[in-house]
């Protein structure tokens, strides 16, 4: 009698959604679990003195992805009365030097745990041969003007729920 592995071993379908910088937006209709890919080109602008990119270009990269993955047209991100979050904490690792390339960089995201009024969100950067930072992200559902927490609506939960998993089940990309 065979048993059927159990755990991390279980083979997981997962749907990579893929976002370019800057995007106008595309979306998947299936509630199928994602992985939300962004591709980020880099720009010289965005060396410091020593010729990598810095620390401070690397967190806004995360978090533009992270923008994206909310709402990739972003229509609902910058109204007053559309959902809004404010980032709680930011874990950030530095792992590698990133220096310029021709080739765009990429950050995967996925969403670790959704709470009441809470999300963590998991990040890395990474290229073809390294990844070269990794976030966890909590962010906390808010009302505008007062700032005030609220409860995430069911919408946000089915949106955010299409990301769950944990950063360690990415796969490498292609």
């Amino acid at each position: 009698m065979s048993v059927a592995p159990r755990g991390r071993n279980t083979a997981r379908s997962l749907k990579i959604h893929i976002v370019h910088a800057h995007p106008l937006g595309t979306t998947s209709a299936s509630p199928a679990s994602e992985i939300h890919l962004y591709r980020h080109r880099l720009r010289v602008t965005d060396l410091d003195y020593l010729g990598h990119v810095g620390n401070v270009r690397l967190l806004d990269y995360l978090q533009e992805a992270q923008v994206a993955m909310l709402d990739p047209r972003r229509e609902r991100v910058f109204r007053t009365k559309g959902p809004t979050y404010l980032i709680a904490k930011h874990n950030v690792s530095y792992l590698r030097r990133l220096t310029f390339r021709d080739n765009p960089v990429e950050v995967e995201t996925v969403v670790g745990r959704i709470g009441t009024c809470d999300v963590v969100v998991n990040s890395r950067l990474r290229d073809e041969k390294a990844v070269y930072a990794r976030c966890r992200t909590i962010w906390v559902a808010c009302t505008l003007p007062e700032g005030g927490t609220r409860r995430l609506d069911d919408e946000e939960r089915e949106r955010l729920a299409r990301f769950s998993g944990t950063i360690d089940e990415i796969p490498a990309a292609r």
